[in-house]
């Protein structure tokens, strides 16, 4: 949480018609956004309102939700609060298209995420909340590494030998990681293999596992 966010949730806390526990906060320079469930309008104006006047803020994007919040609603409010102050403590993670519902203690996720490292990572972060009974991955995966995608770029850097010829190599993909196995006819055509993989769309870690056999 930075300095302008630690400053709006004491603002908040000293709102008597406003439950922060039940907000998070988001700030990006001066522009902010109130993210979670509240229980009345009342809450959700004095919050965008409270959140106003806190020095350093330029802008409020209010994206509260309402609901009637009994106990057990109450609970679900403060634990979805929860788990979008740590996506959005996670700098790996682009919290601000991930969106949040819980009920009961199951947590789901749903929005777009750049990586598949960072679908998952998003879902260690929400099961790691106190609170948090289960967690339901729904989120997409806007540039999902492939395997063909991969081999293509190989094939275009050293030539379509390095798929069906000399070369004879496999490309493997998990998550946003890819493996490279078989061989190579040159320690130049091996260092331009893991150049053009690494830089497939998608890709955030390439596993070497090629022979150089000339």
């Amino acid at each position: 949480m930075n300095a302008l966010e630690q400053n709006i949730m004491e603002a908040l806390a000293g709102n008597r018609r406003v439950n922060p526990d039940e907000i998070s906060v988001q700030a990006f320079g001066g522009d902010v956004t109130l993210r979670g469930t509240v229980g009345s309008v009342v809450q959700r104006e004095e919050a965008v309102r409270t959140t106003r006047h806190v020095t350093g803020v330029s802008s409020v994007t209010d994206r509260l939700r309402l609901g009637l919040l009994d106990a057990s609603r109450r609970a679900d409010a403060d634990t979805e609060a929860a788990v979008l102050d740590a996506l959005d403590a996670d700098t790996a993670v682009r919290a601000s298209d991930i969106d949040v519902a819980v009920h009961d203690g199951a947590v789901t996720m749903s929005g777009l995420v750049d990586l598949a490292s960072q679908r998952e990572r998003a879902a260690r972060d929400a099961r790691a909340v106190p609170g948090v009974a289960s967690v339901h991955n729904r989120l997409r995966v806007v540039f999902p590494a492939s395997a063909d995608d991969v081999a293509e770029r190989i094939a275009d850097a050293i030539g379509v030998d390095a798929i069906v010829g000399a070369d004879a190599l496999t490309v493997t993909v998990h998550g946003d990681a890819v493996t490279l196995s078989g061989t190579v006819r040159s320690r130049a055509d091996h260092d331009t293999a893991l150049t053009a993989a690494a830089a497939a769309p998608g890709v955030t870690d390439v596993h070497d596992e090629m022979r150089v056999t000339g």
